[in-house]
């Protein structure tokens, strides 16, 4: 599975306005105003880019509350012991030169915003997330422009992207509340599409039936392919989901979605079979 290299994470955070506080040949350290801490990218004597676990967070992110969202963002198992002597304000190795540190894999910019969130950089997320929606937003309107498609025809599916209008009014006439849960509360949940949006086709992309209405834990694990549902709605798990998460996510074998149709199976069998990692 590809993930972010170490030359590309630290391009991504020099986007993001984080500074090089420490700098050495095995890992450089980068701070922001926003952020209280410092995270690590790890280095190569050659200056090659570093592919295994190439981000380093505290330790002390073990014991915080998103600590099982923090690990649900790495595709592998997080080294909750990576050791490393030029890790400067890390907690030290007892008997030892070496600092402490948790090494992650993170799969792309949209899961290491996420991360950094988590981490304490409060609002990234949304802006973030924001900007790239409103360059795909003017790249989607310029495709719409030259299509042929009407204004209402193109309204009706910028609005889908960005989960309003039709399609989420929709998906909560159909639901009612989060897919699994029964959530009722709209604040919470999100309008996911199961085929998602950049391989799917416009009509597929308005269709409610290739939507679910799910609460963060479950939209988010659902849209990193690590959970998914059969053809009666009972709810998979990848094996890249440990069971230390699944429990810290409260995900569980008897999660189920709540209804299911005929029209909603071939969406989740695209899923399962293009998104889900077996």
């Amino acid at each position: 599975m590809s993930t972010l290299n170490s030359v590309e994470i630290a391009k991504e955070l020099s986007r993001l306005g984080y500074v090089l506080v420490v700098g050495n040949k095995h890992a450089n350290g980068y701070e922001h105003p926003a952020l209280n801490g410092r995270v690590f990218v790890k280095m190569s004597k050659t200056g090659d880019p570093v592919y295994e676990q190439p981000f380093l967070i505290h330790p002390d992110h073990r014991s915080s509350p998103d600590w099982g969202a923090i690990k649900a963002l790495s595709p592998t198992q997080p080294n909750i012991e990576y050791r490393n002597t030029n890790m400067t304000g890390f907690p030290k190795v007892g008997g030892s030169g070496s600092k402490l540190a948790i090494a992650l894999d993170i799969p792309g910019p949209a899961e290491l915003h996420q991360l950094l969130e988590l981490l304490g950089h409060r609002g990234l997320c949304k802006g973030a997330k924001q900007q790239a929606e409103m360059a795909e937003l003017e790249q989607l309107g310029s495709v719409l422009g030259n299509n042929g498609i009407t204004d209402t025809e193109r309204e009706a599916l910028i609005k889908a992207r960005i989960g309003q209008g039709d399609y989420r009014d929709a998906l909560l006439a159909y639901w009612g509340g989060c897919a699994v849960t029964d959530c009722t509360i709209p604040a919470l949940l999100r309008a996911s599409h199961i085929k998602p949006w950049r391989t799917a086709s416009a009509s597929e992309r308005l269709d409610p039936y290739n939507g679910l209405l799910l609460i963060p834990n479950l939209d988010l694990a659902f849209d990193q392919g690590l959970i998914s549902f059969d053809d009666h709605g009972q709810i998979l798990f990848s094996p890249d989901l440990d069971p230390d998460s699944a429990r810290a996510l409260n995900l569980h074998s008897h999660l189920r979605l709540r209804q299911i149709e005929a029209r909603h199976k071939g969406y989740l069998a695209w899923h399962r079979d293009n998104l889900f990692r077996k």
